[in-house]
């Protein structure tokens, strides 16, 4: 099963250190991660002083989380590296204590002064046993910049028979390198080599800026009752100027009947009552729907948003990234020429048709009360509404001294 452990932050309390112990023991084998190694015991103590496999062991594992990319870290525990000593999937074995300074003692003078580690211990009291002592190294996360992290004195294999890990049996020469992947620490490759390279010459980048708005303002959506009251009275007025009077809507001639039928229409079965309450029903739907989709018609008809950005640095930025993170109540539309829904997407589809006859197959067209309603720029025009409101620019290269100018976005504040 996977890990199952808050990986946002970095352990640093024992209840936490506690809870990293239980997950491991709840995993399976393959879970080992980049950022995680553990071990089921190491002898730090053996009967033969010569036995250095421990100690090899865990300098191996903080040169490995040492030289990791830094972006790559940061995905987890926010970039730390933990060897955990004492436990796996199998069960609780415990470690032997030893003070920290002696632990750092041993270890620095094969890992060197660069790398920022510790140690610590928690106990558990699970399983039947009390106080098992767990040991917990933590590596310090990466920076761009860092150097390149190797083995700093020779570490001989053991003595025959005293380790049953086959890397623990081999010589590890100064000047050695080792990375991590994912569930192992390995010896560094051509490629890894490469990439540390780029790490120790890509220093922090300090940015130096300038976003200011070239074209373009945020401006307010709102429909004032007395404008939507106008629209609707201007539909009403519309739709029941085909209505004939009450005498007039039972007199059909045998005229009226021929055209019919050489026109493909049929007659109307709606009384005038019933045609009323649809025109009540479709203008009530209208009223409700007009100030949604108003802010769709004016980001598409609003002149675009335009935005500057100068770097002021004497530094070629690549892949520079501008993203705007809009509020609550801020619509962003990108303009686009590929409309495939109806425009505007709210409004109710196809008023009333006239009464007295109706085609077969009918356009569901919109009323003229709908064409009033916005500009004529918009009119007949279909169009695809994206489904955020936050968008980025694609990333481009800045070079030093640059200035550049965008057409960004439709941007309006509905209230």
């Amino acid at each position: 099963m996977a890990l199952e452990f808050d990986t946002r932050r970095p352990p640093v309390r024992a209840s936490q250190y506690l809870e990293l112990v239980k997950a491991i023991r709840t995993a399976s084998t393959a879970d080992e991660l980049d950022w995680l190694e553990w071990k089921s015991t190491l002898n730090f103590r053996p009967k033969n002083k010569a036995d250095k496999s421990a100690r090899a062991h865990l300098a191996r594992a903080i040169v490995g989380f040492a030289n990791r990319q830094p972006d790559i870290a940061l995905r987890n525990v926010e970039g730390h590296g933990l060897l955990v000593v004492g436990v796996d999937p199998e069960g609780y074995h415990g470690v032997e204590e030893l003070d920290s300074v002696e632990l750092e003692r041993w270890i620095t003078p094969y890992v060197g002064d660069e790398i920022d580690w510790r140690s610590t211990y928690v106990h558990v009291r699970d399983e039947g046993h009390d106080r098992l002592p767990i040991l917990i190294v933590t590596v310090s996360p990466p920076s761009w910049g860092d150097p390149i992290h190797c083995i700093r004195k020779e570490i001989p294999p053991p003595p025959r028979g005293e380790s049953d890990q086959g890397k623990d049996r081999e010589t590890i020469r100064e000047a050695t390198i080792f990375v991590r992947r994912t569930g192992r620490t390995d010896r560094a490759r051509a490629a890894d080599i490469d990439r540390l390279g780029e790490r120790l010459l890509r220093r922090q980048q300090t940015l130096d800026l300038d976003l200011t708005l070239r074209a373009g303002s945020v401006l307010p959506v709102i429909v004032p009752a007395d404008a939507l009251d106008s629209v609707i009275d201007a539909g009403r007025r519309s739709l029941l100027s085909h209505l004939p009077s009450s005498s007039e809507s039972t007199k059909v001639t045998l005229e009226q009947v021929m055209k019919d039928i050489s026109s493909n229409r049929r007659p109307d079965s709606r009384s005038r009552e019933e045609y009323l309450e649809e025109v009540d029903r479709y203008l009530a739907e209208l009223r409700a729907a007009t100030p949604k989709a108003l802010p769709e018609v004016a980001a598409f008809a609003a002149p675009r948003i335009e935005l500057r950005l100068h770097n002021r640095t004497h530094t070629h930025l690549k892949d520079v990234q501008v993203r705007l993170e809009l509020p609550d109540g801020v619509l962003a539309l990108v303009p686009t020429d590929h409309m495939t829904k109806p425009f505007p997407s709210g409004l109710p589809r196809g008023a009333p048709a006239p009464t007295g006859r109706r085609r077969e197959n009918r356009s569901r067209a919109r009323p003229s009360c709908c064409r009033e309603a916005y500009p004529a720029s918009c009119r007949g025009h279909r169009f695809c509404r994206p489904d955020g409101t936050s968008r980025s620019r694609a990333p481009q290269s800045s070079s030093p001294g640059r200035t550049y100018a965008s057409a960004y976005r439709r941007i309006w504040r509905s209230s």
